[in-house]
């Protein structure tokens, strides 16, 4: 792809609230997902995760880095849903907020996952397949 194409591209993009909208929607799940994998874990560790994780978005500025603001209210949602339990412990003399996954947040990311690997093998999981690998 031309770098004309990609500045194109990239302001389309930037415009487009579908990008926004797509992130809002998997963030949740990701958010669990990292927390399973790497918890006990803070909220600012966790929003540097995201970035990375969103990093060619943010990159390109369709996308902004996380904040407390956006980040803490979910944490604090999924926490009233029993998905996380948040420990507050000190940290270089600061009280941090520790988040670590519950057995109903591991489910969840467990049953997601599994759904996602159900539905790859079924003729719709595979049109999905060829629509993420296309090229064109």
């Amino acid at each position: 792809m031309s770098s004309e194409n990609t500045k194109l591209n990239s302001d389309i993009v930037k415009k487009d609230k579908i990008v926004q909208y797509t992130v809002n929607g998997i963030s949740r799940f990701l958010m669990l997902w990292i927390i399973m994998e790497n918890g006990p874990i803070h909220g600012y560790r966790l929003m540097k995760q995201l970035d990375k994780f969103f990093e060619n978005l943010i990159d390109v500025g369709s996308l902004r880095k996380s904040s407390a603001s956006r980040v803490y209210p979910i944490l604090k949602d999924m926490e009233n849903n029993g998905l996380i339990i948040g420990e507050e412990k000190t940290q270089d003399n600061k009280k941090v907020i520790f988040y670590s996954i519950t057995d109903a947040g591991r489910f969840l990311v467990c049953y997601i996952r599994d759904s996602y690997q159900t539905i790859r093998k079924t003729e719709q999981g595979s049109l999905f397949a060829d629509f993420i690998n296309d090229e064109k």
